[in-house]
């Protein structure tokens, strides 16, 4: 094959940690905000992850720009300073960061000083699990920013003047870094892609690496995606099939993915999405044996595929009726379903509900009660699922009840327990005998009196 027809696979790897880089922290989109709060449960409803991301108001929401600079200036320095990561790191100067970031013509370091104070100052709230490098289960709790900023000329925390912009990176944050596993990514390739390109392709980039090891294809939930990207989140077909081949282009291009189709599939509420099925291409092979070798190989250039690609095995229009599977749920489950129909919650919300926090549900039902606001709402229902969801903190007259309750049936356990077996000596005879219960009442004991005259001749 001729030599210009030739490609080279990654000259620049770039390693990131696999704990808190799946997290979203930055808006992709040029205008406008998003929340970014994810909370996931167990099937018993407890909380087992969550992620949810505050911003000063002052500097606003961390945004492409932010975006861009976490992921090709701040995890480069990270990356070059090694292990264990010192918490003090060099950026450069303002020009510096923003050559490397192609924008040295516009000179234009005041934006480049906003993206550092947005992303320095973007309040992390977080509990997730995440493996070690040794493959050790490790928990995170996060109440905190990730690291803060020292322009040059500022002091830094050794009494010394900043020849630079440098990060001052916080203990938790260091701490992940340091025992986080990392994956491989081709640093000039996330150059060229624009922030939401780049956001997908480090999120494929797990289920690319496994299915390439695995020699089978990658599978990305669409809700999982647009929970992690962020980005929004469509219900009907067409918005889902044009912002997705938005997506899917440059990298169906690039030869990242050779092919990509869609399964429809439900999710355990009930709601309907889709499995988006990738063939691992060329460039991503090419990532996979660079990682492991450190080697650079060359590779036959791309071919790239007819954008209508997408479209393939995928209907026009979604179907109109689906089958949707059957949730079994017990009675207790049903019952609490129609106390939720009560408050004016739907069926299907109802039982998402019930399903995924069913404790949740049972807790706010029974102390809606007692909430001084729990007078007649003209949205009873909308408050009461954002209470489920939400967690709210449950009344204290309500609480106080409850404890009464389980004194009470700790009280009469003990009472059958003093009465059952608080009735012998230590040498087995019955006699006549006074019991005292934790709540304070007395229990003179009768036995039969020959045993109780035959105890008291002996002694």
């Amino acid at each position: 094959m001729p030599e210009q027809n030739l490609e080279q696979i990654p000259k620049d790897i770039i390693r990131v940690e696999t704990a808190l880089s799946r997290f979203p922290i930055h808006r992709l989109s040029k205008k406008g905000n998003v929340s970014i709060e994810i909370k996931k449960t167990n099937p018993n409803g407890e909380l087992r992850t969550r992620w949810e991301v505050t911003y000063n108001s002052k500097f606003g929401q961390p945004g492409p720009l932010a975006y861009k600079l976490d992921t090709l200036i701040i995890n480069r320095r990270i990356e070059e300073a090694g292990k264990p990561v010192p918490k003090v790191i060099r950026l450069g100067s303002l020009s510096e960061i923003g050559e490397e970031l192609g924008l040295a013509k516009t000179r234009d370091t005041g934006r480049i000083r906003k993206a550092l104070r947005q992303n320095a100052a973007a309040f992390i709230t977080a509990k997730f699990n995440y493996k070690s490098t040794n493959r050790e289960e490790r928990f995170a709790e996060i109440e905190d920013t990730r690291y803060g900023i020292i322009y040059t000329g500022e002091r830094l925390p050794n009494g010394e003047k900043a020849d630079a912009v440098y990060l001052v990176l916080h203990d938790i944050f260091r701490e992940i870094l340091n025992n986080a596993p990392t994956r491989p990514l081709d640093y000039d390739y996330m150059r060229e892609l624009s922030p939401a390109a780049q956001r997908f392709y480090e999120l494929l980039s797990y289920q690319i690496y496994t299915a390439i090891r695995r020699k089978t294809v990658g599978k990305l939930l669409y809700s999982e995606l647009c929970l992690y990207a962020p980005q929004t989140r469509y219900e009907d077909w067409e918005h889902i099939k044009k912002q997705m081949y938005k997506l899917h282009k440059p990298h169906l291009e690039s030869g990242y993915i050779e092919k990509v189709t869609f399964e429809e599939t439900w999710r355990e509420d009930g709601t309907r999405d889709w499995a988006m099925i990738y063939v691992p291409g060329a460039r991503a092979r090419g990532e996979h044996v660079a990682a492991l070798t450190g080697k650079h190989f060359p590779r036959a250039k791309v071919i790239h595929p007819d954008p209508q690609q997408l479209t393939l095995n995928l209907p026009d229009h979604a179907p109109k009726h689906l089958p949707q599977p059957a949730l079994s749920f017990s009675a207790e489950e049903e019952s609490l379903v129609s106390k939720l129909h009560g408050f004016g919650v739907s069926e299907k919300k109802a039982r998402e509900l019930v399903k995924t926090r069913r404790e949740a549900t049972e807790a706010q039902i029974a102390a809606y009660p007692y909430r001084e606001e729990g007078k007649p709402r003209k949205n009873a229902a909308g408050w009461l699922i954002a209470a489920i969801e939400g967690n709210y903190t449950l009344p204290v007259a309500y609480l106080e009840e409850q404890e009464k309750k389980q004194q009470a049936v700790k009280a009469k356990e003990q009472r059958a327990a003093a009465e059952s077996c608080q009735l012998c000596d230590e040498k087995g005879w019955r006699r006549i005998r006074t019991l005292e219960y934790p709540d304070g009442a007395m229990k003179r004991c009768t036995h039969n009196p020959d045993i109780e005259a035959k105890y008291d001749s002996a002694s």
